[in-house]
């Protein structure tokens, strides 16, 4: 007959307090500042004329995680108008930079980019670790529907 092994209490797992602490504690200013820095930058070289890819790329992550910020009441109340408009602006932006190979902004494009800057960075000083990257997920599971097609109110642009 074998013995059974003698009975040894796990560890406390530090790492699960530390993320259910986490999950309510809000961003700290290191953690907004690295993530509003990619959009601000972007905006800037935007704003120059200089905008890439890369660039554009960012403004589209942000706006992709607003729109799932605005589904959150506890961050985000009212705010579809607000994103519908600023799609439709970037959606302005690059159909004429398209059309005319110009990258020269109106004034109010560019305002209404700084805008939506300082809205992220207003959203990112009082969301949670958990409601960020609760957003951040749910924006890239949409992001992937609507590339494989299912979604059929999306529009894809292809810079």
């Amino acid at each position: 007959m074998s013995k059974r092994k003698a009975y040894r209490p796990r560890a406390a797992r530090i790492d699960a307090l530390t993320l259910a602490i986490q999950g309510q504690a809000k961003l700290t200013q290191a953690d907004q500042e690295a993530m509003a820095a990619p959009v601000k930058l972007a905006v800037e070289q935007i704003s120059k004329g200089l905008g890439a890819q890369a660039d554009w790329q960012a403004v589209f992550d942000v706006c992709n995680i607003l729109d799932r910020f605005v589904n959150m009441p506890t961050v985000m109340r009212n705010g579809e108008d607000y994103l519908n408009t600023i799609q439709g602006v970037i959606i302005g932006i690059l159909d004429r930079q398209k059309r005319t190979d110009s990258k020269a902004l109106y004034p109010a494009e560019l305002e209404d980019l700084r805008g939506m800057v300082e809205l992220w960075q207003e959203i990112l000083s009082v969301v949670t670790h958990r409601e960020y990257f609760q957003a951040e997920e749910r924006a890239h599971k949409k992001l992937l529907t609507v590339l494989r097609g299912g979604h059929p109110s999306a529009r894809v642009i292809n810079i």
